[in-house]
């Protein structure tokens, strides 16, 4: 992980987390009013160690996973477009876009709920990503998601940011700089027949 505050502090919070289940484990001995609560928090903090395993993991990735920013972006704009929670949406993206077991994008996600897969597919018409650079220059990024259940009235959303050079993905620099192409424009497969 990088080496900023944030990196530093989720660290820190995984090690009291750890720390805390520990001490849970090591007093097998406890109170009869509060066992309940005791093997419940066990359970909580496991969960919570696994989702901090899976930030630091997002934080770890290559530059080339552009995919899993491109899914977050997606998930935080469909939170108040469709009324999704954008966790939810993240991990169906990322199920619905084909993305492997245990590849850095996908080391310990949650499996997606189908509710929430079957809203993306009937709701999403179409995802596009541009990169429009010249190669070592800094580019830009476009987003785009057509949406509507109501084919007759799509919508469309457009994300729009700058992006260095090298955090373009390996691919499509290597199509700018081949083929001399300022922009190149890609769909998410959405895991649509």
């Amino acid at each position: 992980m990088p080496d900023t505050t944030a990196g530093k502090s989720l660290r820190s919070a995984r090690d009291m987390i750890e720390k805390a289940l520990r001490e849970m484990t090591d007093k097998a001995v406890l109170p009869k009013p509060g066992a309940d609560r005791g093997v419940v928090g066990k359970i909580a903090l496991r969960h919570i160690l696994k989702m901090i395993d899976v930030v630091i993991a997002a934080l770890e990735a290559p530059p080339e996973s552009d995919s899993i920013v491109v899914y977050g972006i997606l998930a935080e704009e469909c939170e108040p477009v469709l009324g999704l929670s954008a966790s939810d949406v993240f991990s169906a993206l990322v199920e619905m876009c084909g993305e492997p077991h245990g590849s850095s994008i996908r080391p310990e996600l949650p499996r997606a709920k189908q509710a929430v897969i079957d809203t993306l597919r009937r709701e999403i018409v179409a995802v596009t990503v541009e990169y429009r650079a010249r190669p070592g220059e800094t580019g830009v990024r476009v987003i785009e998601m057509l949406y509507g259940a109501d084919r007759q009235k799509v919508r469309r959303k457009r994300i729009k940011q700058e992006i260095d050079w090298g955090d373009i993905p390996e691919d499509v620099r290597a199509r700018i700089i081949r083929d001399g192409d300022e922009g190149v424009t890609l769909s998410l497969p959405l895991g649509r027949v």
